[in-house]
Protein backbone atom coordinates (compact mmCIF):
# COMPACT_ATOMS: atom_id res chain seq x y z
CA UNK A 1 0.00 0.00 0.00
CA UNK A 2 1.27 3.43 -0.83
CA UNK A 3 0.64 6.54 1.21
CA UNK A 4 -2.81 8.06 0.96
CA UNK A 5 -3.21 11.05 -1.26
CA UNK A 6 -6.03 13.50 -0.69
CA UNK A 7 -6.84 15.21 -3.97
CA UNK A 8 -8.61 18.54 -4.14
CA UNK A 9 -12.31 18.45 -4.72
CA UNK A 10 -14.54 21.20 -5.79
CA UNK A 11 -18.12 21.82 -6.56
CA UNK A 12 -19.70 24.44 -8.63
CA UNK A 13 -23.23 25.53 -9.11
CA UNK A 14 -24.96 26.87 -12.17
CA UNK A 15 -28.09 26.26 -14.14
CA UNK A 16 -28.76 25.07 -17.65
CA UNK A 17 -32.45 25.84 -17.24
CA UNK A 18 -34.46 28.27 -15.18
CA UNK A 19 -31.62 30.26 -13.80
CA UNK A 20 -29.24 30.95 -10.95
CA UNK A 21 -29.95 33.74 -8.49
CA UNK A 22 -27.51 35.56 -6.24
CA UNK A 23 -24.28 34.09 -4.92
CA UNK A 24 -24.03 34.16 -1.13
CA UNK A 25 -21.79 33.05 1.72
CA UNK A 26 -21.69 29.63 3.36
CA UNK A 27 -23.91 28.71 6.30
CA UNK A 28 -24.17 25.85 8.74
CA UNK A 29 -25.73 22.54 7.67
CA UNK A 30 -28.16 20.70 9.97
CA UNK A 31 -28.02 16.95 10.38
CA UNK A 32 -30.90 15.18 8.62
CA UNK A 33 -33.61 13.52 10.67
CA UNK A 34 -33.31 9.73 10.73
CA UNK A 35 -35.72 6.90 11.32
CA UNK A 36 -34.23 3.52 12.07
CA UNK A 37 -30.95 4.77 10.65
CA UNK A 38 -32.61 5.78 7.37
CA UNK A 39 -32.91 9.24 5.83
CA UNK A 40 -36.31 10.78 6.51
CA UNK A 41 -37.83 13.34 4.09
CA UNK A 42 -38.83 16.69 5.62
CA UNK A 43 -42.07 18.41 4.60
CA UNK A 44 -40.49 21.89 4.67
CA UNK A 45 -36.75 21.94 3.95
CA UNK A 46 -34.71 18.93 2.87
CA UNK A 47 -30.90 18.87 2.99
CA UNK A 48 -29.18 16.79 0.31
CA UNK A 49 -25.51 15.77 0.39
CA UNK A 50 -23.92 15.16 -3.04
CA UNK A 51 -20.39 13.64 -2.98
CA UNK A 52 -20.02 14.78 -6.58
CA UNK A 53 -17.36 13.88 -9.12
CA UNK A 54 -14.72 15.38 -11.37
CA UNK A 55 -14.59 18.59 -13.33
CA UNK A 56 -15.14 18.74 -17.11
CA UNK A 57 -13.01 16.29 -19.07
CA UNK A 58 -12.32 14.12 -16.01
CA UNK A 59 -13.12 10.47 -15.46
CA UNK A 60 -16.59 11.30 -14.00
CA UNK A 61 -17.60 14.88 -14.87
CA UNK A 62 -20.53 15.70 -12.59
CA UNK A 63 -23.64 17.84 -12.86
CA UNK A 64 -26.73 18.06 -10.66
CA UNK A 65 -30.37 17.62 -11.59
CA UNK A 66 -33.27 18.98 -9.53
CA UNK A 67 -36.54 17.06 -10.01
CA UNK A 68 -39.86 18.50 -8.84
CA UNK A 69 -42.61 15.88 -8.67
CA UNK A 70 -44.92 18.23 -6.77
CA UNK A 71 -47.51 20.85 -7.69
CA UNK A 72 -45.69 23.94 -6.37
CA UNK A 73 -42.49 25.69 -7.54
CA UNK A 74 -39.43 25.40 -5.34
CA UNK A 75 -36.05 27.06 -4.87
CA UNK A 76 -32.84 25.15 -4.17
CA UNK A 77 -29.95 26.64 -2.20
CA UNK A 78 -26.72 25.07 -3.51
CA UNK A 79 -23.38 25.32 -1.68
CA UNK A 80 -20.24 24.11 -3.42
CA UNK A 81 -17.71 21.96 -1.55
CA UNK A 82 -14.04 21.48 -2.42
CA UNK A 83 -10.96 20.00 -0.76
CA UNK A 84 -8.48 22.79 -1.45
CA UNK A 85 -8.27 26.15 0.27
CA UNK A 86 -10.65 27.87 -2.15
CA UNK A 87 -13.96 28.83 -0.51
CA UNK A 88 -17.24 27.24 -1.53
CA UNK A 89 -19.84 29.29 -3.34
CA UNK A 90 -23.56 29.48 -2.79
CA UNK A 91 -26.31 30.12 -5.36
CA UNK A 92 -30.03 29.58 -5.80
CA UNK A 93 -31.90 27.68 -8.52
CA UNK A 94 -35.63 27.64 -9.24
CA UNK A 95 -37.48 24.52 -10.36
CA UNK A 96 -41.12 24.51 -11.38
CA UNK A 97 -43.71 21.78 -10.77
CA UNK A 98 -43.24 18.75 -12.99
CA UNK A 99 -39.87 20.01 -14.21
CA UNK A 100 -36.29 18.70 -14.28
CA UNK A 101 -33.59 21.37 -14.08
CA UNK A 102 -29.96 20.63 -14.91
CA UNK A 103 -27.31 22.46 -12.88
CA UNK A 104 -23.92 22.75 -14.62
CA UNK A 105 -21.99 23.17 -11.39
CA UNK A 106 -18.58 22.96 -13.12
CA UNK A 107 -19.14 26.42 -14.58
CA UNK A 108 -18.53 27.91 -11.12
CA UNK A 109 -15.21 26.12 -10.48
CA UNK A 110 -13.42 25.76 -13.78
CA UNK A 111 -10.13 25.08 -11.99
CA UNK A 112 -11.49 22.32 -9.76
CA UNK A 113 -10.40 18.72 -10.32
CA UNK A 114 -13.22 17.32 -8.14
CA UNK A 115 -16.55 18.81 -7.12
CA UNK A 116 -19.28 18.14 -4.49
CA UNK A 117 -22.33 20.00 -3.14
CA UNK A 118 -24.80 20.53 -0.32
CA UNK A 119 -28.33 21.37 -1.45
CA UNK A 120 -31.21 22.66 0.67
CA UNK A 121 -34.57 22.61 -1.07
CA UNK A 122 -38.17 23.05 0.02
CA UNK A 123 -40.66 20.19 -0.23
CA UNK A 124 -40.50 16.41 0.09
CA UNK A 125 -41.56 16.13 -3.59
CA UNK A 126 -38.32 17.74 -4.81
CA UNK A 127 -35.26 15.49 -5.08
CA UNK A 128 -31.62 15.99 -6.08
CA UNK A 129 -29.57 13.61 -8.22
CA UNK A 130 -26.11 13.59 -9.79
CA UNK A 131 -25.39 12.86 -13.45
CA UNK A 132 -21.99 11.78 -14.77
CA UNK A 133 -20.31 11.94 -18.16
CA UNK A 134 -16.87 10.35 -18.20
CA UNK A 135 -14.24 9.10 -20.58
CA UNK A 136 -15.56 5.52 -20.26
CA UNK A 137 -19.32 6.07 -20.05
CA UNK A 138 -22.17 7.84 -18.28
CA UNK A 139 -24.01 7.17 -15.03
CA UNK A 140 -26.49 8.61 -12.55
CA UNK A 141 -26.72 8.48 -8.73
CA UNK A 142 -29.03 10.01 -6.11
CA UNK A 143 -27.71 12.39 -3.51
CA UNK A 144 -28.41 11.37 0.09
CA UNK A 145 -30.26 13.04 2.96
CA UNK A 146 -28.11 11.76 5.81
CA UNK A 147 -24.53 11.26 6.92
CA UNK A 148 -22.96 8.30 8.71
CA UNK A 149 -20.07 7.13 10.86
CA UNK A 150 -19.72 3.85 8.95
CA UNK A 151 -19.78 3.39 5.16
CA UNK A 152 -19.01 0.55 2.78
CA UNK A 153 -17.93 0.05 -0.82
CA UNK A 154 -18.85 -3.57 -1.38
CA UNK A 155 -16.93 -3.98 -4.64
CA UNK A 156 -14.29 -2.51 -6.89
CA UNK A 157 -11.24 -3.43 -8.98
CA UNK A 158 -7.77 -1.98 -9.63
CA UNK A 159 -6.25 -4.01 -12.50
CA UNK A 160 -4.99 -0.97 -14.41
CA UNK A 161 -2.80 -2.72 -16.96
CA UNK A 162 -4.89 -5.84 -17.62
CA UNK A 163 -8.41 -4.33 -17.64
CA UNK A 164 -7.98 -0.58 -17.30
CA UNK A 165 -9.72 -0.72 -13.91
CA UNK A 166 -9.38 2.25 -11.54
CA UNK A 167 -11.26 2.83 -8.27
CA UNK A 168 -11.71 6.00 -6.22
CA UNK A 169 -13.56 6.78 -2.99
CA UNK A 170 -15.09 10.25 -2.54
CA UNK A 171 -15.78 11.34 1.04
CA UNK A 172 -17.76 14.51 1.75
CA UNK A 173 -17.73 16.20 5.17
CA UNK A 174 -20.56 18.78 5.19
CA UNK A 175 -20.01 19.97 8.76
CA UNK A 176 -17.94 22.69 10.43
CA UNK A 177 -15.54 20.30 12.22
CA UNK A 178 -12.96 17.96 10.69
CA UNK A 179 -13.78 14.26 10.43
CA UNK A 180 -11.19 11.50 10.93
CA UNK A 181 -11.72 8.07 9.37
CA UNK A 182 -10.06 4.66 9.22
CA UNK A 183 -10.38 2.68 5.98
CA UNK A 184 -10.06 -1.11 5.87
CA UNK A 185 -9.62 -2.91 2.52
CA UNK A 186 -10.51 -6.55 1.82
CA UNK A 187 -9.13 -7.64 -1.56
CA UNK A 188 -8.28 -10.86 -3.35
CA UNK A 189 -4.63 -9.73 -3.10
CA UNK A 190 -4.76 -9.27 0.68
CA UNK A 191 -6.02 -7.11 3.54
CA UNK A 192 -4.76 -3.68 4.45
CA UNK A 193 -5.91 -0.38 5.98
CA UNK A 194 -5.38 3.35 6.13
CA UNK A 195 -5.62 5.01 9.53
CA UNK A 196 -6.45 8.51 10.76
CA UNK A 197 -7.39 9.94 7.36
CA UNK A 198 -8.59 13.52 7.80
CA UNK A 199 -11.62 14.73 5.85
CA UNK A 200 -11.47 18.50 6.45
CA UNK A 201 -14.56 20.47 7.46
CA UNK A 202 -16.75 21.42 4.49
CA UNK A 203 -14.37 19.62 2.14
CA UNK A 204 -14.26 16.58 -0.13
CA UNK A 205 -11.42 14.02 0.14
CA UNK A 206 -10.43 11.67 -2.68
CA UNK A 207 -8.89 8.28 -1.87
CA UNK A 208 -7.24 6.68 -4.90
CA UNK A 209 -7.77 3.00 -4.11
CA UNK A 210 -5.89 2.04 -7.29
CA UNK A 211 -2.72 3.43 -5.69
CA UNK A 212 -3.43 1.82 -2.33
CA UNK A 213 -4.50 -1.71 -3.37
CA UNK A 214 -2.87 -2.61 -6.67
CA UNK A 215 -3.82 -5.28 -9.20
CA UNK A 216 -6.96 -6.44 -7.37
CA UNK A 217 -9.80 -8.04 -9.30
CA UNK A 218 -12.04 -7.56 -6.26
CA UNK A 219 -11.64 -5.05 -3.44
CA UNK A 220 -14.14 -3.83 -0.86
CA UNK A 221 -13.69 -1.00 1.63
CA UNK A 222 -15.05 -0.16 5.06
CA UNK A 223 -14.86 3.47 6.18
CA UNK A 224 -15.27 4.10 9.91
CA UNK A 225 -15.40 7.65 11.26
CA UNK A 226 -13.45 8.02 14.51
CA UNK A 227 -14.83 11.54 14.80
CA UNK A 228 -17.44 13.38 12.75
CA UNK A 229 -19.77 12.02 10.07
CA UNK A 230 -19.39 11.78 6.30
CA UNK A 231 -21.11 10.65 3.09
CA UNK A 232 -19.43 9.07 0.10
CA UNK A 233 -19.40 7.45 -3.32
CA UNK A 234 -17.30 4.95 -5.19
CA UNK A 235 -16.14 5.78 -8.72
CA UNK A 236 -15.14 2.75 -10.81
CA UNK A 237 -13.85 3.08 -14.36
CA UNK A 238 -13.01 0.30 -16.80
CA UNK A 239 -11.46 0.51 -20.28
CA UNK A 240 -10.88 -3.20 -20.93
CA UNK A 241 -13.31 -5.97 -21.89
CA UNK A 242 -15.99 -4.49 -19.60
CA UNK A 243 -15.72 -0.81 -20.54
CA UNK A 244 -17.81 1.54 -18.43
CA UNK A 245 -18.28 4.05 -15.62
CA UNK A 246 -20.14 3.35 -12.38
CA UNK A 247 -20.66 5.87 -9.60
CA UNK A 248 -22.18 4.12 -6.61
CA UNK A 249 -23.34 5.64 -3.30
CA UNK A 250 -21.54 4.04 -0.39
CA UNK A 251 -23.69 1.81 1.82
CA UNK A 252 -24.38 3.64 5.09
CA UNK A 253 -24.22 1.57 8.31
CA UNK A 254 -25.42 -1.69 6.77
CA UNK A 255 -28.72 -3.38 7.63
CA UNK A 256 -30.19 -6.63 8.86
CA UNK A 257 -32.28 -6.86 5.68
CA UNK A 258 -32.01 -5.14 2.30
CA UNK A 259 -33.28 -5.58 -1.25
CA UNK A 260 -31.63 -5.67 -4.67
CA UNK A 261 -34.61 -5.03 -6.99
CA UNK A 262 -33.17 -6.43 -10.22
CA UNK A 263 -30.90 -9.43 -10.72
CA UNK A 264 -30.53 -11.12 -14.11
CA UNK A 265 -29.20 -14.38 -15.53
CA UNK A 266 -29.49 -13.23 -19.14
CA UNK A 267 -26.79 -14.48 -21.51
CA UNK A 268 -24.11 -11.84 -21.89
CA UNK A 269 -24.65 -10.35 -18.41
CA UNK A 270 -22.61 -11.21 -15.33
CA UNK A 271 -24.32 -10.20 -12.09
CA UNK A 272 -22.27 -10.43 -8.91
CA UNK A 273 -23.82 -9.93 -5.46
CA UNK A 274 -21.42 -8.75 -2.75
CA UNK A 275 -22.08 -9.00 1.01
CA UNK A 276 -19.71 -7.40 3.54
CA UNK A 277 -19.70 -8.46 7.20
CA UNK A 278 -18.43 -5.58 9.39
CA UNK A 279 -18.92 -7.47 12.63
CA UNK A 280 -16.50 -9.26 14.94
CA UNK A 281 -18.30 -12.60 14.52
CA UNK A 282 -19.14 -14.68 11.44
CA UNK A 283 -22.39 -13.65 9.76
CA UNK A 284 -25.03 -16.05 8.49
CA UNK A 285 -26.88 -14.44 5.57
CA UNK A 286 -29.66 -15.80 3.35
CA UNK A 287 -30.20 -14.37 -0.12
CA UNK A 288 -33.93 -14.90 -0.58
CA UNK A 289 -35.16 -15.01 -4.19
CA UNK A 290 -38.26 -12.87 -4.92
CA UNK A 291 -40.00 -13.47 -8.25
CA UNK A 292 -43.33 -12.85 -9.96
CA UNK A 293 -44.55 -16.08 -8.35
CA UNK A 294 -43.78 -18.51 -11.16
CA UNK A 295 -40.72 -19.98 -9.44
CA UNK A 296 -39.52 -19.85 -5.82
CA UNK A 297 -36.06 -21.42 -5.39
CA UNK A 298 -34.44 -21.93 -2.01
CA UNK A 299 -32.28 -19.10 -0.65
CA UNK A 300 -28.57 -18.87 -1.30
CA UNK A 301 -26.93 -19.41 2.10
CA UNK A 302 -23.74 -17.56 3.03
CA UNK A 303 -21.35 -17.69 5.95
CA UNK A 304 -19.10 -14.61 5.98
CA UNK A 305 -16.06 -14.25 8.20
CA UNK A 306 -15.58 -11.09 10.28
CA UNK A 307 -14.45 -8.10 8.24
CA UNK A 308 -14.68 -9.98 4.96
CA UNK A 309 -16.80 -9.76 1.80
CA UNK A 310 -18.51 -12.73 0.14
CA UNK A 311 -19.15 -12.79 -3.60
CA UNK A 312 -21.96 -14.67 -5.37
CA UNK A 313 -21.73 -14.96 -9.15
CA UNK A 314 -25.40 -15.37 -10.00
CA UNK A 315 -24.87 -17.29 -13.25
CA UNK A 316 -22.90 -19.92 -11.33
CA UNK A 317 -25.93 -20.77 -9.13
CA UNK A 318 -27.68 -23.62 -10.97
CA UNK A 319 -30.94 -23.13 -9.01
CA UNK A 320 -31.29 -19.65 -10.54
CA UNK A 321 -30.51 -20.52 -14.15
CA UNK A 322 -34.17 -20.97 -15.11
CA UNK A 323 -35.19 -17.53 -13.77
CA UNK A 324 -34.25 -14.74 -16.14
CA UNK A 325 -35.02 -11.86 -13.77
CA UNK A 326 -35.70 -11.61 -10.03
CA UNK A 327 -35.05 -9.62 -6.85
CA UNK A 328 -32.91 -10.58 -3.86
CA UNK A 329 -33.75 -9.94 -0.22
CA UNK A 330 -30.53 -10.28 1.79
CA UNK A 331 -31.39 -11.21 5.37
CA UNK A 332 -28.93 -11.48 8.25
CA UNK A 333 -30.11 -14.44 10.30
CA UNK A 334 -28.58 -13.08 13.51
CA UNK A 335 -29.98 -9.57 12.96
CA UNK A 336 -26.51 -8.03 12.78
CA UNK A 337 -26.07 -5.47 9.98
CA UNK A 338 -24.31 -6.36 6.73
CA UNK A 339 -23.60 -4.24 3.63
CA UNK A 340 -24.94 -5.54 0.31
CA UNK A 341 -24.44 -4.45 -3.29
CA UNK A 342 -24.59 -5.69 -6.87
CA UNK A 343 -22.21 -5.22 -9.80
CA UNK A 344 -23.25 -5.96 -13.42
CA UNK A 345 -20.86 -6.46 -16.32
CA UNK A 346 -22.22 -6.67 -19.86
CA UNK A 347 -20.31 -8.47 -22.59
CA UNK A 348 -19.16 -6.72 -25.75
CA UNK A 349 -21.52 -8.09 -28.38
CA UNK A 350 -22.94 -6.57 -31.59
CA UNK A 351 -26.48 -7.37 -30.41
CA UNK A 352 -25.94 -6.26 -26.83
CA UNK A 353 -25.43 -2.90 -25.13
CA UNK A 354 -22.07 -3.25 -23.34
CA UNK A 355 -21.13 -1.51 -20.14
CA UNK A 356 -21.15 -1.81 -16.38
CA UNK A 357 -23.70 -0.95 -13.69
CA UNK A 358 -23.79 -1.14 -9.91
CA UNK A 359 -25.94 -0.16 -6.94
CA UNK A 360 -26.13 -0.71 -3.18
CA UNK A 361 -29.05 -2.72 -1.85
CA UNK A 362 -32.03 -0.74 -0.53
CA UNK A 363 -32.60 -1.16 3.22
CA UNK A 364 -35.85 0.81 3.64
CA UNK A 365 -39.38 0.49 2.26
CA UNK A 366 -41.84 3.36 1.73
CA UNK A 367 -45.34 3.99 0.42
CA UNK A 368 -44.24 6.76 -1.96
CA UNK A 369 -41.25 6.95 -4.33
CA UNK A 370 -39.98 9.37 -7.00
CA UNK A 371 -38.08 8.01 -10.02
CA UNK A 372 -36.85 10.22 -12.90
CA UNK A 373 -35.94 8.07 -15.92
CA UNK A 374 -33.73 8.51 -19.00
CA UNK A 375 -32.26 6.28 -21.70
CA UNK A 376 -33.50 4.44 -24.75
CA UNK A 377 -34.78 1.50 -22.67
CA UNK A 378 -35.97 1.83 -19.09
CA UNK A 379 -37.67 -0.36 -16.53
CA UNK A 380 -39.23 0.47 -13.18
CA UNK A 381 -38.92 -2.41 -10.69
CA UNK A 382 -41.42 -2.81 -7.83
CA UNK A 383 -40.69 -5.17 -4.91
CA UNK A 384 -42.92 -6.02 -1.95
CA UNK A 385 -40.55 -7.29 0.80
CA UNK A 386 -43.34 -7.91 3.33
CA UNK A 387 -44.24 -11.51 4.13
CA UNK A 388 -47.89 -10.68 4.88
CA UNK A 389 -49.07 -7.42 3.26
CA UNK A 390 -50.55 -7.09 -0.22
CA UNK A 391 -49.63 -3.76 -1.84
CA UNK A 392 -51.86 -1.94 -4.33
CA UNK A 393 -49.44 0.14 -6.37
CA UNK A 394 -50.37 3.16 -8.52
CA UNK A 395 -47.77 4.45 -11.00
CA UNK A 396 -48.08 8.09 -12.16
CA UNK A 397 -46.19 10.27 -14.62
CA UNK A 398 -45.78 13.91 -13.55
CA UNK A 399 -45.48 16.76 -16.06
CA UNK A 400 -45.76 20.57 -15.76
CA UNK A 401 -49.47 20.41 -16.63
CA UNK A 402 -50.25 17.79 -13.95
CA UNK A 403 -49.95 14.06 -13.40
CA UNK A 404 -51.61 11.04 -15.00
CA UNK A 405 -52.12 7.46 -13.83
CA UNK A 406 -50.21 4.99 -16.01
CA UNK A 407 -50.99 1.66 -14.39
CA UNK A 408 -52.13 -0.05 -11.18
CA UNK A 409 -50.53 -3.28 -9.97
CA UNK A 410 -51.41 -5.61 -7.11
CA UNK A 411 -48.20 -6.87 -5.55
CA UNK A 412 -48.44 -9.88 -3.26
CA UNK A 413 -46.14 -10.59 -0.29
CA UNK A 414 -42.59 -11.34 -1.40
CA UNK A 415 -43.38 -10.53 -5.02
CA UNK A 416 -41.77 -8.44 -7.74
CA UNK A 417 -43.19 -6.69 -10.82
CA UNK A 418 -41.84 -4.40 -13.54
CA UNK A 419 -43.22 -1.46 -15.51
CA UNK A 420 -41.77 -0.94 -18.98
CA UNK A 421 -40.49 2.47 -19.94
CA UNK A 422 -42.61 2.21 -23.09
CA UNK A 423 -45.64 3.00 -20.91
CA UNK A 424 -44.00 5.98 -19.23
CA UNK A 425 -42.90 8.17 -22.14
CA UNK A 426 -39.71 10.13 -22.78
CA UNK A 427 -37.66 11.30 -19.75
CA UNK A 428 -40.58 10.98 -17.34
CA UNK A 429 -40.80 11.94 -13.68
CA UNK A 430 -42.47 8.86 -12.20
CA UNK A 431 -44.26 8.82 -8.85
CA UNK A 432 -45.13 5.46 -7.26
CA UNK A 433 -47.77 5.32 -4.50
CA UNK A 434 -48.56 2.08 -2.67
CA UNK A 435 -51.03 0.99 -0.01
CA UNK A 436 -48.18 -0.52 2.03
CA UNK A 437 -44.42 -0.03 2.12
CA UNK A 438 -42.54 -1.33 -0.93
CA UNK A 439 -39.14 -0.91 -2.61
CA UNK A 440 -38.67 0.70 -6.03
CA UNK A 441 -35.62 0.43 -8.31
CA UNK A 442 -34.66 1.66 -11.77
CA UNK A 443 -32.86 0.07 -14.71
CA UNK A 444 -31.75 2.30 -17.58
CA UNK A 445 -30.09 1.15 -20.80
CA UNK A 446 -28.81 3.79 -23.21
CA UNK A 447 -27.13 3.48 -26.58
CA UNK A 448 -23.71 2.82 -25.03
CA UNK A 449 -24.22 2.45 -21.29
CA UNK A 450 -26.15 0.75 -18.49
CA UNK A 451 -27.38 2.11 -15.16
CA UNK A 452 -29.16 0.66 -12.15
CA UNK A 453 -30.19 2.54 -9.01
CA UNK A 454 -32.84 2.97 -6.35
CA UNK A 455 -35.74 5.35 -6.72
CA UNK A 456 -35.91 8.10 -4.07
CA UNK A 457 -38.25 7.66 -1.10
CA UNK A 458 -40.73 10.53 -0.70
CA UNK A 459 -42.50 9.31 2.45
CA UNK A 460 -41.55 7.74 5.77
CA UNK A 461 -39.06 4.90 5.45
CA UNK A 462 -39.42 1.68 7.39
CA UNK A 463 -36.39 -0.61 7.79
CA UNK A 464 -37.08 -3.76 5.80
CA UNK A 465 -36.11 -5.89 8.79
CA UNK A 466 -39.05 -4.35 10.71
CA UNK A 467 -41.73 -5.13 8.09
CA UNK A 468 -44.33 -7.75 9.00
Amino acid sequence: MRALRLVAVALIASVIALGVVAEQGERSVPEATTVGGLGQPDATIGTWFCPGGSGPGGRAAVALELINAGTEPSVADIVTVRSDTEPGRRSQVSVGPGERVGVAIAEFAVDAAWIGAIVEIAGSDVIVEQTYDGLTGIDRAPCTTRTSQQLFATDGATRVIAEGEEMLLLLLNPFQEDAVVDIAFDADVGIDRLTAVVVPARRLAIIDVTQEVTVASRVSARIEALSGRVVGSRIQTRTGTARGLTVTPLVQDGAAASVIPSVRTELGLTDRVLVTNPGDESAEVDLEILTDGSNEPDPVELTIRPGRTAEVVVSAESRLAAISEFAILARSLTGDPVAVGIERLAAIDPEFVPGTAAMPAIDGAAERWIAPLDGTSTELVLVNPSTTAIARVDVYVVRPDGRSLVTTIELGPGRRATVSGDLLGERPIVVVEASSAIVVGREIVGLTSRQMMAAVAASELTPIAQLP
